[in-house]
């Protein structure tokens, strides 16, 4: 086949085994250590999608558990990726480039297209950069990055915040104890027997545990704790982490208690714009 001839000025097409904006399509990309992700405006579903990235995963595979259009998925982390959110397999962890992040800034529709910038601005202080202009391996810098960017989590999002986060997820943290049958715990084979019966315990109480216990917020939580928590539990509790797997009877489980993580979510939120 003919090589295709570009034009002056033009890039060349991205091959199929590339995504534009993104790279090989084999890729799995891990998540910045180095950002409080908790000071970043993002939507549910942006913070769904940013939930399945854990440097296991390729770009194709998270499109295939996303749920969501490949479209959609792909243009969320093409945007996630520009602000350095998310990180390819040989990128040094530094610091997003949404430098508004707490007052919910976006960044110039250059940069999200993908123009260069001089030097990215590190959120957690200016060491990384320091470090770097001194002579010290890009490993190493990425070493410091995410030992600091541990401590950051581990703080409140910001002052007078309550530290609300649900430092476990909604299956071990509501789980009763209660007697599962033998029977019950027969499909799905691959799964651990106490997964399942932490599904089938929240299963059974699901209508009968409030919203805000669902997702482990206080009740004068802010939006940026609410979203956190939802991707907390829909990381352990979305039914596509389990794609390929024979759930069984626990498919229609996970997928009831998944709708009702969104619609507690939502039913949150109105609460507050309601208490406003």
């Amino acid at each position: 086949m003919a090589a295709q001839l570009v034009g002056p000025g033009k890039s060349p097409a991205p091959s199929k085994d590339e995504i534009a904006g993104l790279g090989p399509r084999t890729d799995r990309p891990r998540l910045n250590t180095t950002i409080d992700l908790a000071h970043q405006k993002l939507s549910p579903t942006e913070g769904f999608v940013l939930s399945r990235v854990d440097g296991r995963m390729s770009y194709d595979e998270i499109c295939m558990m996303s749920g969501l259009r490949r479209d959609e998925t792909l243009r969320i982390l093409r945007d996630l990726k520009q602000a350095r959110l998310i990180l390819g397999p040989s990128e040094v962890a530094l610091g997003s480039s949404r430098t508004g992040s707490h007052s919910g800034h976006t960044p110039p529709a250059g940069v999200r297209a993908g123009a260069q910038e001089s030097a990215p601005a590190p959120v957690v202080g200016d060491e990384p950069s320091r470090s770097h202009r001194a002579g010290k391996p890009a490993a190493s810098v990425a070493a410091a990055a995410k030992s600091r960017g541990k401590a950051v989590e581990a703080a409140p999002a910001q002052a007078g915040e309550k530290a609300s986060r649900p430092a476990l997820g909604p299956l071990q943290r509501l789980d009763d104890g209660s007697a599962v049958s033998a029977d019950d715990l027969a499909d799905w084979p691959q799964a651990p027997e106490e997964l399942k019966a932490r599904i089938i315990r929240l299963y059974r109480r699901l209508r009968q545990v409030s919203a805000w216990d669902l997702l482990g917020v206080d009740k004068d939580a802010a939006s940026p704790a609410i979203k956190r928590a939802f991707g907390v539990a829909s990381k352990e509790l979305h039914p596509d982490r389990y794609f390929g797997q024979n759930l069984g009877s626990f498919k229609a489980k996970l997928a009831a208690i998944f709708s009702r993580l969104s619609e507690a979510v939502q039913e949150i939120e109105r609460s507050r714009k309601g208490g406003a």
